[in-house]
């Protein structure tokens, strides 16, 4: 793996760590369907902005394309979206980030299954640890008896999978801004039926922090985030790109905790650091795969 790459994963892990943070502030006033048709709307209009400034044709060769994005968008973007903000109504951004990102141990498993990716030492040794890493931090949740966030957090990590699986197989040939754009357009149709199907049944009442997590949420969490991720699956192995975003709960842990004063516990501290080993090894890794 090239040290741009590296630097541009690490870059991704942060944004989406801090981003659970300002998820949570915006769920404050917004709802889930709310805040996830402005998210991904806004971020597709900004893109859609920069695509046509660029000069950069948003439309695809091949029709057949056009809904392979939709279908990983739906998937890696929409449910993905949808089923984290549900974790997040249910339990402490720190924790749901942790839950969420057990995402990289099935992107591992799928791209053996579906894209023959093989599982070199340096991945069983990262998802293993990575699993018991995240085993240790989603415990007290479980023995606690708090579920719904646990499996709405695992829910998202397996949509988010399959998402990113299918568009590496699908080997759409566009560029990232125009397989980012289609994809956050699925998805903010997938939410649109949820708005459509859950109203708000309460005035909408909206505070300066929920704005800010709103804003994160649409420039750095998505528009940003992803254009560099989508460009990332165009040159190193999912496999690898996958386990490289068990970084992700680190810094939503560290984030939550200077934000919003979530202090980890001690089985937070133990898990974060067989969580930020299994993430370093595809980093640092001499025989990374190159692309």
């Amino acid at each position: 793996m090239r040290l741009a790459d590296r630097g541009a994963l690490i870059l991704v892990a942060l944004l989406w760590g801090v981003n659970f943070v300002a998820a949570k502030a915006a769920l404050g006033a917004f709802t889930l369907w709310e805040l996830r048709v402005v998210t991904f709307g806004g971020a597709a209009l900004i893109l859609t902005v920069i695509a046509i400034w660029k000069r950069t044709p948003l439309r695809l060769q091949r029709r057949a394309d056009v809904v392979r994005l939709l279908i990983a968008g739906a998937f890696g973007i929409g449910g993905f979206g949808v089923f984290s903000a549900l974790a997040l109504l249910h339990t402490t951004a720190g924790r749901a980030t942790i839950c969420v990102y057990t995402m990289p141990i099935w992107v591992v498993l799928l791209a053996r299954v579906v894209l023959a990716e093989p599982i070199t030492r340096g991945k069983a040794l990262s998802v293993s640890l990575g699993g018991a890493g995240l085993a240790v931090l989603a415990w007290p949740l479980i023995s606690g008896g708090a579920w719904l966030g646990p499996l709405a957090a695992v829910a998202a990590a397996v949509s988010w999978a399959l998402g990113a699986v299918y568009l590496t197989r699908s080997r759409v040939d566009a560029p990232p801004i125009v397989t980012t754009t289609w994809q956050l357009v699925a998805a903010t149709v997938v939410c649109l039926v949820g708005l459509f199907l859950s109203p708000r049944d309460t005035p909408l009442v909206i505070e300066g922090t929920a704005l800010l997590g709103l804003l994160y949420n649409i420039l750095l969490g998505t528009v940003a985030a992803y254009l560099i991720w989508f460009g990332l699956l165009r040159r190193i192995p999912t496999g690898a790109a996958g386990i490289g975003m068990l970084l992700v709960p680190v810094f939503g842990v560290l984030a939550s905790a200077a934000f919003l004063g979530e202090i980890p516990t001690l089985p937070d501290i133990g898990g974060l650091v067989l969580i930020f080993s299994a993430a370093a090894i595809p980093l640092i890794s001499p025989d990374s795969p190159q692309r």
